[in-house]
């Protein structure tokens, strides 16, 4: 025969369960004490709850039994110093890769006007040797040439 087991809870979900919003709030040791203690569930593990609370679709209700979700109160205490909630956004990548399409574009554009370019350089090239004849033959013997 099977028990039912009951679902792992980590520290920081057992925090939750039991305190509440009162886990992510430093506190005071005493009213006349200087001297703060350090909340219960840190601001990394409130952030790595609530994202895996969105990607399971528990986002927006807790269930203290199995410590699985995310009450949407917890956000304004969790980001209330930087008073903004991050969203998911999509991965930066490469920069290779999100200039690639750019890229395929200005290749594409110099590729149609290659043949030209090819063309007048090679015009170019053939209008800078000098005309066959006697006069270049000498003049390229006497510079030390070969009789090619």
């Amino acid at each position: 025969m099977a028990s039912a087991q009951k679902p792992i809870m980590t520290a920081a979900m057992r925090h939750l369960s039991k305190t509440g919003i009162e886990a992510l709030r430093p506190q005071r040791l005493s009213d006349t004490s200087l001297r703060w203690r350090r909340p219960l569930v840190s601001r990394r593990k409130a952030a790595d709850l609530r994202k895996a609370s969105i990607s399971e679709g528990t986002f927006g209700s807790f269930n203290p039994e199995t410590g699985k979700g995310w009450d949407p109160q917890w956000d304004i205490e969790v980001y209330n110093a930087r008073g903004n909630i991050p969203s998911i956004r999509r991965p930066k990548r490469h920069k290779r890769e999100r200039n690639r399409e750019n890229r395929a574009v200005k290749i594409e554009s110099l590729l149609s006007e290659a043949d030209d370019k090819i063309e007048s350089y090679r015009k170019d090239m053939k209008e800078k040797k000098p005309d066959k004849g006697v006069e270049t033959l000498f003049k390229r013997l006497m510079r030390g040439g070969n009789l090619k």
